[in-house]
């Protein structure tokens, strides 16, 4: 992700508490936040909060540094003022969070009795609509450190879709309707908006290339993988579309794109599966059949993992292995391939024309993923699974899945939901982070 999400930490008290344990905390906490959140950006206010006066100064230090979100730790019981003053002045979402009790002694008192205060300060915030979240736990525990992963990354995740932009090299092929798209409720949705470049301008950009940079490309690709299957003519159109390509979509301020890969593309032997596979291990994603959800998708993956997705096709299922196989034309990443079954460039595998990748791709863990716009509202379908190894045994890329859902009962659930036929698979699992992420966004979450 570009933006680091900056992290506003800070530690409260009543005044009639002892400091030690609050003191201990401040450090502690503070030490472990400051280390132990990926991606974000800590403040951390030198001081516990629990005057008015401690108050004022910590939300002017908030504002200064331009928090996204506050993380406070009961170092003890706190009233609501702290909370709702923070939420009323910073305007940002706060983690509330309770670590455990750490003295139980018969004959002594409380410590901290922070579960008890934030569900105190909680319901008040609720009252306030202010957004909140109650973590409860020590910094120790795997359970805790996952909740505020998850929450932080999924902070990060929405704050960095302010503002993206989502390049369209033309719409959408014919009669494929599932691909179409309702950019303003994707604006108001996910903060993402839009521009095109017509086909024609990437067409005249392939045509003006030099020659010797298209020569010196074509060499690239001769010395990596195996063309011989390729036809007269493509690996020139692939060098050409795939310098294009990659100079077009930075130069416009694309952070992804989609594109409408037939039939223009088809008709002049340009298909782009293996250049966009390419692509995605450079950076640059683009979503193939101008499929713009399956491609939001893949954006909220590629920033919860840093790793190239396959926008694909669920084209199979196996009852006995209770497998699902996903299958496209050949625009998986080369990261993405399993090499012990062998790679080739070849032809497109249905029309035969342009350039893809024949293979079978590696194992590992896997998020299937794709957000659905059904009558205005998004909807996220999620599958948690785990990729095979896997033999190819038809043209493109494939991989043989296993999940836990019986696989008839998964075809019934897509069938029953009216989910589109694309998915992106990222080989990570991050459901649980794009299920906070939805959350966030008011988006239903449909694991399959």
């Amino acid at each position: 992700m570009k933006k680091a999400l900056n992290v506003g930490f800070a530690v409260t008290v009543s005044g009639r508490w002892p400091r030690e344990l609050p003191e201990k905390r401040l450090r502690e906490y503070g030490d472990w936040a400051e280390s132990d959140l990926p991606g974000t950006k800590l403040f951390r206010f030198s001081r516990l909060v629990c005057s008015h006066e401690d108050l004022d100064d910590c939300i002017a230090y908030f504002t200064e540094n331009k928090v996204d979100l506050i993380l406070l730790v009961y170092g003890a019981f706190t009233g609501d003022d702290i909370a709702c003053g923070l939420a009323d002045a910073c305007r940002r979402p706060i983690i509330l969070w309770a670590p455990r009790e750490e003295r139980w002694e018969r004959q002594d008192r409380l410590y901290a009795n922070a579960l008890c205060c934030a569900a105190m300060n909680g319901a008040s915030l609720t009252r306030l609509h202010a957004p909140h979240h109650v973590v409860f736990g020590d910094k120790e525990e795997e359970r805790v450190v996952t909740e505020l992963h998850n929450l932080t990354a999924a902070y990060a995740v929405i704050k960095n879709l302010q503002g993206f932009t989502f390049g369209l090299f033309g719409y959408r092929p014919t009669a494929f309707y599932n691909c179409a798209f309702d950019e303003v409720v994707i604006r108001r949705t996910f903060g993402i908006n839009f521009e095109e470049t017509d086909l024609k301008v990437v067409f005249d950009t392939m045509a003006q290339l030099p020659w010797s940079e298209v020569e010196a490309e074509m060499a690239r690709i001769s010395g990596t993988w195996d063309i011989s299957a390729l036809p007269d003519g493509h690996l020139e159109n692939h060098a050409r579309l795939y310098l294009a390509l990659k100079q077009l979509a930075p130069a416009r301020g694309y952070d992804y794109s989609a594109i409408k890969c037939w039939p223009e593309m088809g008709n002049l032997h340009s298909a782009p599966c293996a250049v966009l596979g390419r692509l995605a291990d450079e950076g640059i994603g683009i979503s193939c059949e101008g499929d713009v959800d399956a491609g939001l998708a893949a954006i909220v993956q590629n920033m919860l993992s840093g790793k190239p997705t396959f926008v694909t096709d669920l084209i199979n299922i196996d009852e006995k292995e209770n497998t699902v196989t996903f299958w496209h034309c050949g625009n998986a990443a080369p990261s993405l391939h399993d090499t012990s079954d062998g790679v080739t460039m070849c032809n497109h595998p249905l029309v035969n024309q342009g350039t893809s990748f024949w293979c079978a791709l590696k194992p590992g863990p896997v998020t299937a993923a794709r957000f659905t716009n059904i009558d205005g509202q998004y909807r996220l379908f999620l599958l948690r699974g785990e990729a095979i190894p896997t033999v190819r045994n038809t043209r493109g890329s494939m991989v043989n899945v296993k999940i836990k859902t019986p696989v008839l009962q998964l075809v019934q659930e897509i069938a029953d939901s009216g989910m589109s036929h694309h998915y992106s698979v990222v080989w990570q699992d991050v459901a649980d982070k794009m299920i906070a992420i939805a959350k966030l966004l008011n988006i239903p979450v449909v694991e399959l």
